[in-house]
């Protein structure tokens, strides 16, 4: 009824208007505005029950959901329903680029708003525009106009049944003075505010710890709009431990560096110990333990800037995630794990239903390595958590928290302290645990490299040649893949075996029992003009990790050439010079004979970086114009 008052009101002023230009001009003008308000959007909240109503509303052509609960959704719509919907703010997001729901129990929430203006009140929380500072429990929401998504599941998570003894040895090696370490390094910045120097500090501090460990490391910058100013938040640390098969499938955990308390925005102090100095102290020492390791799947370890205005970093990350459409099999979130209530160490593990599987999951796990230790899922109407942005960007994730019902009393405070806040480490302990196990048995430790064996006779171009296997493993399946390096080096490879003739287009699997030899008959004809080969054939026991790359290098060059080839520094522990004439690639393996790297180079002189490389022993071929020379590098 309003719009169509507003169109009659506006051919009526047209009416009285004498002089055609300014008629052209106002016309021209409202009708903006006429456009503009019949495109806007009005936000509102949907309450739904059951998964089956939450799909209904997503795929529901008049809404963009935005953010959801367990009850409620929160989205912009093109055409308002009473009947279903409350109404928050008309035209949408238009003045302001942020809403922010703020978890205040209803007994406190006018002292809390003041003078300001709330959209809406309920009994658990308040729903304003903008940004706003969060109350005193870990509670404050930023709503942006992003359209949310659904959780999806992208593979089942595992069915654990009994203690793998690798990842055991994982948990057996969680230290507690190693989490009090950390957790009192950040203490001692006073106060870790989202955008004050010391956040900043923390943020590197933190990225340098992840650096040590031969993470690839990115600090990802950030921009929050909040009560007290807008800006560039500390930046959050991102640390990817790479996987040996599947680089490209990740799981995630994280955990927030920042603090608040009133106190600090007066130059008071919010130490932030258990929140969440706590989490940080997880994920860091998750990451200690796990780098000593090979995984199949890649692992991420996530410290955010400026949860406690909104979960700001998280969405920044999450939301990165979900455009540039990673492969996340789950989220594990890390925030206050350090206050025990009573005398029984148990976790509350929250999470919405639309993510019901992971939180089995971690109950399976928390079954099969700690049966003692009381795990339940409850539903928290006090906050909410990192878990939060990437549930709403369609990830599987949980939140692990001390206690929903009496969790530190001296969070956001100056008393956030160890001692009085953090008042059991051996707690803390438990909770890391629980995240490497977790971690651990999705991306699934490397198992001991078998003794898979290969023995190549002399292969020359256009040639055959006899390649023996010999396994000593106890899986019994050999996969054979060909590989092509590029287009200029492809190969064509065909073998006999057993009277049959195969074709390498695609994978082929071969039975080879325990202790026993086959020897195929290998044809290769090279395509291309040197007359050296790259790796050949990549051998893999499909259920053993097994991994080995069989080369040969034809062409070497003579001992005088071979002089002129320098590696320095040797060892080296950043960056190793590599100087020969007419270089072209290089080849690195490492001590078990896997390809790690393999470049083309340009020039006579090429900077290789290895900061990334785990301390060893490697096989580098140096690929030029004449030939191939083969020298060993220690990386430190």
């Amino acid at each position: 009824m309003a719009k169509m008052l507003f169109i009659a009101y506006f051919c009526h002023l047209i009416n009285y208007l004498n002089n055609i230009k300014m008629k052209k001009v106002f016309i021209f003008f409202m009708g903006l505005v006429l456009s503009s308000a019949l495109m806007a959007k009005d936000f509102v909240i949907i309450s739904y029950s059951g998964i089956s109503e939450l799909e209904r509303l997503f795929s529901d052509q008049n809404l963009k959901i935005h953010y959801y609960t367990d009850s409620e959704v929160f989205a912009t719509a093109e055409h308002f329903d009473a009947r279903t919907m409350v109404l928050l703010d008309h035209q949408a997001f238009e003045q302001n680029e942020v809403y922010t729901l703020v978890y205040c129990p209803q007994t406190e929430q006018q002292a809390y708003i003041g003078d300001g203006e709330a959209l809406l009140q309920t009994a658990d929380y308040v729903v304003v525009k903008g940004g706003v500072l969060p109350y005193k429990n870990d509670g404050a929401v930023a709503i942006f106009n992003k359209e949310a998504r659904l959780p999806r599941l992208t593979r089942d998570f595992p069915t654990v049944t009994e203690v793998n003894p690798t990842i055991s040895e994982m948990l057996n090696q969680v230290n507690r003075d190693s989490l009090e370490a950390i957790v009192q390094h950040l203490q001692d910045y006073g106060s870790r505010v989202w955008n004050s120097e010391n956040a900043f500090a923390a943020s590197d501090w933190i990225a340098g710890r992840m650096q040590a460990l031969g993470l690839e490391v990115e600090q990802q910058p950030f921009y929050a709009q909040t009560w007290l100013g807008s800006g560039q938040a500390a930046p959050n640390v991102i640390g990817i431990q790479r996987g040996t098969l599947y680089p490209d499938t990740y799981v995630v955990c994280g955990s927030h560096f920042d603090s608040f308390s009133w106190e600090a925005y007066y130059g008071g102090q919010a130490p932030g110990a258990d929140d969440n100095a706590t989490g940080v102290a997880s994920v860091l020492e998750s990451a200690r333990i796990m780098t000593q390791y090979e995984f199949e799947y890649s692992i991420i370890y996530c410290a955010y800037g400026c949860e406690e205005m909104g979960l700001y970093g998280s969405e920044a990350y999450a939301s990165r995630c979900q455009q540039e459409g990673m492969d996340i099999i789950g989220y594990f979130n890390n925030d206050m794990n350090g206050y025990l209530y009573g005398d029984q160490i148990h976790i509350d593990c929250i999470y919405p239903n639309s993510v019901a599987p992971i939180g089995t999951y971690y109950m399976n796990v928390g079954e099969v390595y700690y049966p003692e230790l009381p795990i339940r899922h409850v539903n928290f109407n006090e906050g909410d958590s990192d878990h939060t942005s990437f549930n709403n960007h369609g990830y599987m994730g949980i939140y692990p928290f001390e206690d929903y019902q009496n969790y530190s009393p001296y969070i956001h405070t100056p008393n956030d302290l160890i001692g009085t806040s953090v008042n059991s480490f051996e707690m803390s302990q438990q909770y890391c645990q629980m995240n490497i196990a977790c971690l651990a048995e999705i991306a699934n430790p490397m198992g001991e490299m078998g003794t898979l064996t290969f023995d190549v006779d002399t292969l020359l171009v256009s040639h055959s040649a006899t390649l023996t296997i010999f396994n000593n493993t106890e899986m019994d399946i050999v996969t054979l893949k060909k590989i092509t390096i590029d287009e200029e080096y492809a190969g064509f490879y065909s073998f006999e075996y057993a009277g049959q003739h195969f074709e390498l287009d695609e994978e082929v699997s071969i039975d080879i029992n325990r202790g026993e030899s086959i020897q195929l008959e290998v044809i290769e004809e090279l395509v291309g003009k040197n007359s050296f080969v790259y790796p050949v054939l990549y051998f893999e026991n499909t259920l053993e990790t097994v991994s080995l790359i069989t080369r040969v290098d034809l062409a070497a060059v003579s001992e005088q050439g071979a002089s002129c080839v320098q590696l320095f520094p040797n060892p080296v522990e950043n960056q190793l010079n590599i100087k020969a004439d007419g270089l072209q690639r290089i080849i690195v393996y490492n001590a078990m004979g896997q390809l790690v790297e393999m470049k083309k180079m340009d020039g006579d002189q090429r900077v290789l970086s290895v900061g990334n490389y785990k301390a060893g022993l490697y096989t580098i071929h140096i690929v030029t114009a004449d030939g191939v020379v083969i020298r060993s590098v220690v990386v430190k």
